[in-house]
């Protein structure tokens, strides 16, 4: 059964890159101080920055030299070990890959820090139902974000609380950023007050907006929507904002929680 499971989902997802972040790492539980790739005798200190049903690329501090060197090692075979936290599990698990070097380079703008692409000789059985897992929790969050647009929460220190919210947002535009007060939250939408002396943020300003929260710390890519000035002088601005896993995983526990709450 676990074997037509894994099969189902190299076939279902064999296309599907997982670039990694906060919650992917939360999400699969792969611990991504604890990876080494093993060429020849060389045993490599790397993190994974990509996976695939495929095969990995992997991202390390390597100077020019040392990328020159092990540049020699193109198609040969390779041992990729990665460790894995299970949430459900107490110890973690190693997880053994064998793969083919494809090629090995420095990562474009970053000095000293090399990428090397693995092919998997095949995808360990393991690993293929970890990434499938997730790949479906993020088909989930997706329909959830669809299900949840345009339901905002108000934002005030009970429903704070709830999400787990720092009261904490930056937008970040044009080089500059600005601390928001969020007074509405929604999958897709914000809105929120700007400081005083704020400049003006016309509408089609496209942004991006940090939101701290207890489970996640993210951005998300949005745009502004509607601009305007309160008698007061303050600017209440309205913007729409991209999908984002870390909110849809937060909201949809919070709306879960309430439907729950409402039953008792």
């Amino acid at each position: 059964m676990q074997k037509q499971e894994t099969l189902s989902y190299e076939e279902q997802f064999k296309d599907a890159q997982v670039s990694f972040s906060p919650f992917v790492l939360r999400s699969t539980g792969i611990q991504q101080s604890q990876t080494n790739l093993k060429v020849d005798t060389y045993n490599l200190a790397c993190a994974p920055y990509q996976l695939s049903m495929k095969g990995a690329i992997l991202v390390g501090s390597f100077s020019k030299d040392e990328i020159s060197f092990f540049q020699r090692f193109k198609n040969a075979l390779a041992g990729l070990t990665m460790t894995v936290q299970r949430p459900t599990s107490r110890d973690p698990e190693k997880i053994f890959c064998r793969c083919q070097i494809s090629a090995v380079g420095l990562m474009k703008g970053r000095e000293n820090v090399g990428l090397v692409v693995c092919e998997f000789k095949p995808i360990p059985p393991d690993l293929a139902a970890i990434l499938g897992e997730h790949l479906l929790f993020m088909e989930r969050l997706k329909v959830q974000w669809q299900d949840m647009q345009d339901k905002p929460v108000q934002v005030s220190p009970e429903s704070s609380r709830k999400l787990g919210y720092n009261n904490y947002a930056v937008m970040s535009s044009g080089g500059t950023q600005h601390k928001l007060a969020l007074f509405t939250l929604a999958a897709n939408r914000l809105e929120c007050l700007m400081p005083l002396r704020s400049p003006d943020i016309a509408a089609g300003t496209e942004a991006s907006f940090s939101l701290f929260f207890q489970k996640y710390r993210f951005n998300v890519p949005g745009k502004v929507e509607q601009s305007s000035r309160l008698p007061t002088g303050i600017q209440r601005l309205r913007a729409s904002l991209a999908f984002s896993p870390e909110l849809a995983d937060i909201l949809g526990d919070y709306f879960f929680a309430a439907r729950v709450a409402a039953r008792h």
